[in-house]
């Protein structure tokens, strides 16, 4: 007579979840920044351990094949469904731009005036919620497809860029440099005070507007540190107007983008001819920024004015005794051609030194610090080559000159700069 087995509901109770909390840990482990990953780790370690613990206390108790295989399938399965709860879940920690509501009444009117200065930065760190702030913005505009497997590997794809350059980004603090300049450069004027600001993260437009607004200023003039306007810039403005700052009496002004300015376009040509040797042999090649098509429609501008400045500095070079033919313009993202096809295109024109410059960003950001690089090695042109990329404007004096005047006239101040 066969032995009756008993059934065991609390082994399979722990299988299941610790089959879950696994497949739940492991996204976390994927996502979270570096500081969590031991604590996801021991989260992680812990339920596989239960699920083990579990699938072997089962295996004792029933002794059957066909209940092994059911218990391996039922583990299997937990860890599936936590992990793709876990990975579903993540657009709710997705960072949104703070609610900001503007007081009733603002102090005393300073007498004075405040300039911010706009740039397009990364965050200072990787951080897990505007990195899933941006993946759903990219999805909204039907950009991005990926499953809810894929998911948790594009945010460790993003915590790996910021390893790869050091685990931070130096955007944010060139920025802030770059306002502590701008500051010593407009003493004198009605200026006394130039903060920094970014498109989105803890130092939004609006918040610095606002503070700004609440420390007595009734002009605030802002300086776009970028090439051209985005989709992002223009979301950052309307932010800003849903403040209705204007019926407190603050006037919100905006310096123009760079991309009309002569000063900016030369900073970017001398930049490129104070390595070259050989202007007959040398090839350049000028890389924009670069937006989807889908944008295009939207934000036209963009890619008219980040044209039309590559085109400016291409003359430039072309004055200044460069090879015309040798002059490429390339994006680093969404348009083509691409960086690494363009520079194989120009290296086959008989080059003996090649510049790769950046010349649509004003800061260093990840992807000038590690992606633009890699296109270019990606390329993998002859040996006799001499590769030179060039770096970020930084604080380059010819920037602070073209920020600082900018600045005071939009201001509305004939005082010059001390």
């Amino acid at each position: 007579m066969d032995a009756v087995v008993t059934p065991h509901p609390a082994l399979w109770i722990a299988l299941i979840l610790g089959a879950v909390g696994f497949g739940v840990a492991l996204v976390a482990i994927l996502v979270s920044r570096r500081s969590l990953e031991p604590v996801f780790g021991a989260v992680g370690l812990g339920a596989f351990a239960c699920a083990a613990w579990a699938f072997g206390e089962i295996s004792v108790a029933y002794d059957r094949f066909d209940v092994l295989l059911w218990a391996l399938g039922f583990g299997i399965a937990a860890f599936a469904g936590g992990y793709a709860l876990a990975s579903t879940l993540l657009a709710s920690i997705a960072a949104r731009p703070r609610k900001m509501v503007a007081p009733h009444a603002l102090p005393a009117d300073k007498g004075s005036c405040a300039v911010i200065l706009l740039g397009d930065v990364d965050p200072d760190t990787y951080d897990e919620r505007w990195t899933a702030a941006d993946l759903e913005k990219l999805a909204e505009e039907g950009l991005l497809h990926v499953s809810i497997a894929i998911l948790p590997f594009l945010f460790f794809a993003q915590k790996a860029r910021y390893r790869a350059v050091g685990g931070t980004s130096p955007a944010a603090r060139q920025l802030e440099y770059i306002a502590e300049r701008v500051g010593d450069r407009v003493k004198g004027s009605r200026i006394d005070h130039v903060d920094a600001a970014w498109l989105g993260g803890a130092r939004d437009l609006a918040v610095r507007v606002l503070r700004l607004a609440e420390r007595g200023y009734r002009t605030i003039t802002v300086a776009e540190v970028m090439i051209a306007g985005s989709l992002e810039l223009d979301e950052a403005k309307r932010r800003v107007d849903s403040l209705r700052l204007d019926e407190l009496g603050v006037e919100i002004r905006y310096a123009s983008s760079l991309w009309g300015a002569e000063r900016i376009a030369s900073l970017v040509c001398e930049r490129v001819l104070s390595v070259v040797d050989d202007a007959e042999t040398t090839g350049v090649v000028l890389v924009g920024i670069g937006q989807p098509e889908e944008r295009a429609g939207t934000c036209r501008s963009f890619d008219e004015h980040e044209t039309a400045f590559l085109n400016r500095v291409r003359l430039l070079l072309v004055d200044r005794g460069v090879d015309a033919d040798k002059v490429r313009l390339a994006w680093a993202d969404w348009h083509g051609p691409d960086v690494t096809s363009t520079v194989r295109h120009v290296a086959a024109l008989g080059c003996t030194r090649m510049v790769i410059a950046p010349a649509c960003f004003p800061l260093d950001t990840v992807e000038t610090m590690l992606e633009l690089p890699l296109s270019v090695r990606q390329a993998r042109i002859e040996e006799g080559i001499s590769l030179v990329s060039l770096t970020a404007w930084h604080d380059d004096p010819a920037l602070v000159d073209e920020l600082s005047e900018r600045a005071i006239a939009s201001s509305g101040t004939d005082s010059d700069p001390a």
